[in-house]
């Protein structure tokens, strides 16, 4: 198979159906205690029993075929090499697969990848290969990848070491946290350099991301990286100093506008980046709509909330901002397609 190959290639070993490549650090929504527990059940009880005993909280980040509502804009076909980079439980790698394309999931925890193993097992989807490893570390050699999918990723790659989110937030955890020292966009703009590296000529990227200016952060929402209330969009040296104060270290899961990514992109060797907006997120888009294409947008926000109040204030926000005024730079989240 040409996916083995190239596997083979990177000096990837093989044990028990997952390649193991340079290790990493640990990336989780579960700490290692929990991720022990289910795996012990996880072959007896299968993949959808076992989460709904042990974190049922997570199903639908898991499960739920929303999270695959930009994948269509990557229209892709039976036959082609697509690498799920930082791939989890696999909400996107399961879909993929089931496209008839060839899939490589990569991702650093093994417990993750050893969730979707089973999962592809009785989804009967043979075109997956799972691989463990650091993803920093990885590069795909000679060209050989048609697109790779970047969901959620970008912002954690100066992050390093063990993650665990039950026990990320807070000054405690946060000065105890190890993380490169390296400027994070020299980081990410040298992952991003491996990812182009590794795509054939004509191959594309596609890379979800929140926005540094989602509107709704200027209200107090927090920032899903650090919990930290309106830090996204000050200026740098001030994340840093807000940082400092509450967590310990200095501000490192950079996000940015729709410009600064289009920059960050044509640094790393990418053109024609075209961005899309997702509502109400990327993580779970209901709706993926061009700057043309926002007089149709719906407000969809406001349904999250619990209080009523702020469920219509939500939706006179979003009314105006974008269906009326289509202003594009305050949109919660961007999904990009970058051509090499």
């Amino acid at each position: 198979m040409v996916i083995d190959d190239i596997l083979k290639e990177l000096s990837m070993q093989k044990k028990d159906g997952v390649y193991f490549g340079p290790a990493g650090g640990y990336w989780s929504n579960l700490n290692r205690e929990d991720n022990e527990r289910f795996l012990k059940e996880l072959p007896l009880l299968g993949s959808k029993k076992t989460v709904e005993k042990y974190f049922p909280e997570h199903f639908d980040v898991i499960f739920s075929p929303k999270r695959a509502g930009g994948l269509p804009l990557l229209n892709s076909g039976s036959g082609e090499l697509i690498v799920d980079v930082g791939c989890m439980w696999g909400a996107l790698t399961i879909p993929l697969a089931r496209t008839g394309c060839n899939v490589v999931a990569i991702d650093q925890t093994l417990e993750s990848i050893l969730l979707l193993k089973q999962r592809l097992m009785e989804d009967n989807l043979p075109n997956v290969d799972v691989v463990c490893a650091d993803l920093k570390k990885i590069g795909f050699k000679g060209s050989s990848v048609d697109k790779f999918v970047i969901n959620g990723v970008l912002e954690w790659i100066p992050e390093s070491g063990v993650i665990e989110l039950k026990k990320y937030y807070g000054k405690r955890q946060g000065a105890e946290k190890k993380y490169d020292k390296s400027d994070p966009y020299d980081l990410q703009l040298k992952f991003l350099k491996g990812i182009y590296n590794g795509l054939k000529p004509d191959g594309s990227l596609y890379l979800a991301i929140e926005n540094r200016y989602d509107i709704f952060n200027f209200f107090g929402m927090p920032d899903p990286h650090c919990s930290l209330r309106f830090i996204t969009f000050l200026p740098r040296f001030l994340q840093n100093m807000v940082s400092k104060v509450f967590l310990g270290r200095p501000y490192i899961n950079w996000t940015y506008s729709a410009g600064g990514l289009k920059k960050l992109l044509k640094e790393a060797g990418f053109c024609d980046a075209k961005i899309s907006y997702a509502f109400p997120d990327y993580r779970s888009p209901e709706q993926i709509l061009s700057k043309a294409g926002m007089g149709y947008y719906r407000p969809c926000k406001f349904r999250r909330a619990k209080n009523i109040f702020i469920k219509v204030v939500c939706y006179v926000i979003e009314d105006i901002l974008f269906r009326r005024l289509k202003l594009t730079a305050f949109a919660p989240s961007f999904v990009v397609l970058a051509k090499r």
